[in-house]
């Protein structure tokens, strides 16, 4: 699997990331495209990746947030017709593969949905941890509540001693909220 990084200006990879990107994830889990681009232009910490398998073909994508300790995986998907033929596992392994950071990422609760289950059951079989810890996805869009989530981890971040301090530069750095849901 081969991970390339999308720019403003290669349109076919971005206009299939953005697609992707809409039909993945509802308006309440994700920034308006717009928005995304204007990271992907001032913020040289974020970065889109096309997947792209072996016979390069575009299977998906992954964003991720470079945050200095760990590498913040905020979207992650696989196209509907590369989903269950295993180029999810090898993206995943791909990434892996290409960092030695510790990887940081959160998923929906397994009891919100069959799908929220399978992505758990995802993350555990590729070696991450997942923290059963009080976490929250802020809003993207002022009108949009917190979305309750979990928090993953691959390679060691001192969890769960260094939890706080992770969730909160999280917070900071790619939702634009300083310590944001301390009251829930």
């Amino acid at each position: 699997m081969i991970l390339r990084k999308v720019t403003i200006e290669n349109k076919s990879d971005l206009e299939f990331v953005e697609k992707l990107y809409i039909e993945s994830f509802p308006a309440n889990e994700r920034r308006p495209v717009l928005e995304m681009h204007h990271v992907m232009d001032e913020d040289k910490r974020f970065s889109v990746f096309l997947l792209v398998n072996e016979e390069e073909v575009r299977v998906g994508f992954v964003t991720i947030w470079d945050l200095n300790s760990f590498l913040f995986i905020e979207h992650f998907a696989i196209s509907p017709e590369q989903r269950n033929s295993g180029s999810g596992s090898k993206a995943m392994q791909a990434l892996i593969a290409g960092t030695k950071q510790p990887l940081v990422g959160e998923i929906e609760l397994p009891g919100s949905s069959d799908f929220a289950a399978r992505r758990y059951r995802f993350y555990e079989k590729l070696g991450f941890e997942i923290w059963d810890m009080e976490y929250a996805q802020p809003p993207y869009v002022e009108g949009y509540d917190s979305i309750p989530m979990l928090m993953l981890t691959y390679r060691d971040l001192n969890f769960p001693t260094d939890f706080e301090k992770v969730k909160n530069t999280i917070y900071k750095e790619v939702y634009k909220q300083d310590i944001y849901l301390n009251n829930i």
